[in-house]
């Protein structure tokens, strides 16, 4: 029986933490012990956590220290002090899984690499070359919006390139499309919490699952677009959020949409009565809204990503979604191509909804069972 400790720190009644990314491992416990992997998760580093086999570590609990959090918000260098932290890890295990969960496919932390067995991630760029590159921000999407609209002053950002060396511990692992989202829209928060405070008591998450937010395909729409943002209009990374300023007035103008705040209830309603929901990037590529909207049973526009490797991938372009360049140049065309063809509109739905679920079927699980198999190999 292979061990393997996971941090897993967080509020006990935050619905992240329980059902969030690592919801998956929890609804396939069984399963994995049965193919002689035991899961335990910790609260804190003590020396349960440093006996087991293998361990992970989300990054964020180590390089988010105070400091660095001040530094980010004024977009200053972060400070590397926390390299003491995992050499000394290091020594007391050495079989270190490195859980980087930041937003962005581009944001890294591999000033780690010499010191951990594994190198995790959501989502990678395709081309592992893109992290021997220069970046703005760290970020493809960010680079080329600078480069294009001169949205910032120019500031040099220090990073770790990936060394060719280190390239064979990089592991893909899954985005945050695994999560369990509550069905908030056929119950309430009273329910939310109490289902909560089952999954502490009853270990039982599959009985779980139930409460998940259901797959819908609602025949008859009475919206065409719908499109919901956090426009961030003072944020100082103007790179980052441009993508989601210029398609809202876009939109705006196009479709006479509005920027409605909405509480989530409301959200997934208007997704379920829409014909298509338009997307951009946050603070990385990939964000809870598109898999909300396939579960809704909305049609996807979304940015292209094909630049990128993610688990699960409900970004197969004129598949599961359509695609707009960055420039936006063919954004208004990709949103009447679907507006205008039901049977497209349909089979986008339909084959989005048949990837999403299928992450808790034996494909998911077989996926499960390989990412341990690489990461304790």
């Amino acid at each position: 029986m292979i061990k393997i400790g996971i941090i897993n720190k967080g509020p006990i009644l935050n619905w992240g933490k329980n059902f969030g990314y690592w919801f998956i491992l929890k609804y396939f416990q069984d399963e994995l012990k049965e193919a002689g992997y035991e899961i335990t998760f910790y609260d804190g580093i003590n020396k349960k956590f440093y006996n087991s086999d293998f361990i992970i570590i989300d990054s964020r609990l180590i390089t988010d220290t105070y400091i660095n959090k001040i530094r980010k918000k004024f977009s200053f260098n972060l400070n590397y002090d926390y390299l003491e932290n995992i050499f000394k890890i290091s020594k007391k295990n050495p079989n270190i899984i490195w859980l980087d969960l930041t937003d962005s496919s581009g944001t890294t932390s591999f000033e780690v690499l010499p010191y951990v067995k594994k190198y995790v991630k959501k989502q990678f760029y395709k081309d592992k070359d893109f992290y021997r590159k220069s970046f703005f921000r760290n970020r493809y999407y960010s680079d080329f919006y600078q480069k294009k609209f001169s949205l910032e002053q120019d500031y040099k950002f220090k990073v770790h390139k990936l060394l060719e060396e280190y390239d064979n511990k990089l592991v893909l692992g899954w985005n945050i499309g695994v999560g369990n989202f509550f069905d908030i829209v056929n119950s309430n928060y009273i329910n939310k919490y109490k289902t909560i405070f089952q999954s502490l008591t009853s270990n039982n998450f599959k009985e779980l699952y139930k409460n998940c937010l259901g797959f819908h395909n609602k025949k008859r729409k009475i919206r065409d677009v719908f499109c919901s943002f956090n426009l961030r209009k003072n944020s100082m990374k103007k790179s980052i959020h441009f993508q989601r300023e210029k398609v809202y007035s876009i939109l705006k103008d196009h479709y006479k949409i509005r920027n409605d705040r909405l509480n989530h209830k409301q959200y997934l309603t208007r997704l379920r009565e829409s014909k298509v929901s338009v997307g951009a990037f946050g603070w990385g590529e990939i964000c809870y809204r598109e898999f909300e909207a396939i579960k809704m049973g909305a049609a996807v526009v979304f940015p292209k990503v094909d630049y990128l490797e993610t688990w699960p991938n409900v970004y197969q372009d004129n598949f599961s979604y359509l695609s707009y360049e960055l420039d936006f140049s063919n954004l208004i065309e990709r949103i009447d191509s679907i507006l205008n063809d039901q049977d497209l509109q349909e089979s986008l739905i339909v084959n989005s909804q048949r990837i999403y679920r299928s992450v808790y079927s034996d494909l998911g699980l077989n996926y499960v069972l390989n990412f341990f198999k690489k990461i304790t190999s």
